[in-house]
């Protein structure tokens, strides 16, 4: 594992952005789902390697539409919004 030496504060609704080189060199983009493990040492996040849905994170109930991965509650709330 490669040790970065960056620092970046936290924002007022507790996001934080990680930096361009290091998404390009993960290979994360927009709307990327992110999972997110706590340790006694700190914290560990990476790509989600499972389905869920792009909006909302869901697990279950999914159907893949124009590159991304969108739950049923998801679609019908999409739907009703037109």
């Amino acid at each position: 594992m490669d040790r970065v030496g960056m620092v970046r504060d936290l924002d007022s609704l507790g996001r934080i952005v990680i930096p361009v080189d290091i998404r390009k060199r993960l290979g994360i983009g927009k709307h990327t789902a992110m999972e997110f493990w706590m340790t006694e040492s700190g914290l560990i996040m990476r790509q989600c390697t499972g389905k869920v849905c792009t909006l909302c994170g869901e697990l279950q109930h999914l159907t893949y539409f124009k590159n991304a991965w969108i739950c049923i509650c998801c679609m019908n709330e999409l739907k009703n919004k037109r």
